[in-house]
């Protein structure tokens, strides 16, 4: 099965794998990661800013929700 960095193209290795129970099953969970570790902190950092931005956009939405809520029952 090919799966490349999305960054390089290089093909990913498996870096870290752990089980974890989902209902009654057992499932194994395989990070993979990219061979070149500068390429991969890139990818990581990538990632996290990602959250972070999707993280802050539902801060935000949240917060108008409020707004609204607050504001409706103002009326």
């Amino acid at each position: 099965m090919s799966n490349p960095c999305v960054k390089c193209g290089k093909e990913r290795v498996d870096g870290k794998s752990w089980e974890g129970k989902v209902g009654s099953s057992v499932v194994t969970y395989t990070m993979t990661i990219c061979p070149d570790s500068a390429c991969q902190k890139q990818v990581e950092k990538e990632i996290a800013d990602r959250k972070a931005k999707s993280a802050s956009l539902l801060r935000a939405k949240e917060e108008a929700k409020l707004a609204r809520e607050r504001l409706l029952a103002a009326r």
